[in-house]
């Protein structure tokens, strides 16, 4: 059972970004950011307030506060020694990466215009888990975000500069951006349910992940790096080998791998019907990507490292989400082709199955979350009020 502050302040966060988008997307730029100041520093207080869940928590804390032994990715070291500089102690950094990300997700959903009015409402099942679980990696993907923005402004200079960024924080976020770059130049079409689904059940239900260890030797033979990243592919058999293969940590129960199946089904199909009757390829090559990180999930979901990469790919599913309920709201209502009545008979029972698996998964997380734990609860061991952000 959660303590009763990680049920309230969670419970409420997720009710602000559940509706919030609704009635804010379409203001104007001076009206949207004042009002995005309430769903911004909310998420900033709740997840920065945090302690000892996540991944990396404790790692990057103790980073943090002996920044100047740690050799660290350059970015993310500065940022540190910034921070050190300006007299922030761990739950600051932690505050001031939590605004980092979520001013750039923000950034990057308001650049969809009208059409991104239900994505604030999936952000937070999206994102969250990356966003504080894989702390370094969270903070690199921001700028990943902000280059999807100058990729679609065709700002090059700055999507350059925005990638470098990322990559000098962790070498790991560039990996999506360089598939979504690739699935925006040379993937013009959603992919067909007909192909997504069967591939889907394929590795989903009858691949064995065991099959993957077979990437160690190809990674450690053929893959370099020229950052900290290498040391992944160093120690290969460690991260992608057998021994790497945690089951007890990622491996799903029978009724979590069925929720999780009818959720990717229904993305699948209503996502591919949303883009055949609006077709936007700003929107097309995230749920190309989408669908292909969530597709290889469970052929690499037993791998630490692998596991990582395709969940920042799948990460992206609240902007396809999204973008089904502006179509379903937008264009189903009076339906002039075949497809939209379609969308339209399937939308409640697809929408049904994607709203059971969230509310599942982050229903647990909020109410049956032993962890959740806030650094108030820690004053006399971890916290100088005196130094706190000031």
């Amino acid at each position: 059972m959660s303590i009763i502050e990680h049920i309230i302040l969670f419970s409420l966060l997720f009710g602000v970004y559940a509706f919030w988008g609704k009635y804010n997307a379409n203001k104007s730029n001076a009206t949207f950011w004042r009002a995005a100041i309430i769903p911004i520093l909310l998420y900033v207080l709740i997840s920065g307030s945090r302690y000892g869940w996540g991944n990396d928590f404790f790692w990057y804390w103790a980073q943090f506060e002996n920044v100047e032994f740690i050799h660290d990715q350059i970015a993310f070291k500065w940022l540190n020694q910034f921070l050190n500089y300006l007299g922030f102690n761990y739950v600051g950094a932690f505050m001031l990466y939590a605004l980092i990300f979520i001013i750039c997700a923000f950034v990057f959903i308001r650049s969809f215009g009208a059409e991104s009015m239900y994505m604030y409402c999936f952000l937070l099942p999206a994102a969250l888990f990356i966003s504080t679980n894989t702390i370094r990696q969270g903070v690199g993907t921001s700028f990943v975000l902000l280059a999807l923005v100058f990729l679609k402004n065709k700002k090059w200079v700055y999507l350059c500069i925005a990638a470098i960024i990322a990559y000098n924080i962790h070498s790991a976020a560039i990996i999506p951006l360089i598939i979504l770059l690739g699935s925006c130049f040379l993937i013009k079409k959603p992919v067909h349910y007909a192909i997504s689904i069967p591939l889907f059940l394929f590795f989903t239900f009858i691949y064995n992940p065991g099959y993957t260890v077979y990437l160690a030797d190809f990674l450690e033979k053929y893959v370099s790096f020229d950052s900290k990243f290498q040391g992944y592919i160093d120690n290969s058999q460690a991260w992608f080998g057998e021994d790497a293969m945690n089951a007890e940590i990622y491996a799903s129960g029978k009724i979590a791998l069925i929720s999780k199946s009818l959720f990717y089904i229904s993305l699948f199909y209503l996502g591919y019907q949303a883009l055949k009757i609006r077709n936007d390829k700003r929107i097309i090559y995230i749920f190309n990507v989408v669908v292909a990180g969530s597709i290889l999930n469970y052929a690499v979901n037993l791998f630490e490292i692998l596991n990582r990469i395709v969940t920042s790919m799948q990460m992206f599913y609240f902007v396809p989400v999204g973008y089904i309920f502006y179509v379903y709201f937008t264009d189903c209502q009076q339906p002039e082709n075949h497809r939209a009545i379609r969308l339209k008979k399937h939308f409640l029972v697809g929408i049904m199955f994607i709203m059971a698996e969230i509310l599942r998964y982050w229903g647990r997380f909020i109410l049956l979350n032993p962890r959740g734990d806030f650094f108030w609860h820690h004053f006399d061991d971890y916290i100088n009020l005196n130094n706190f952000l000031y």
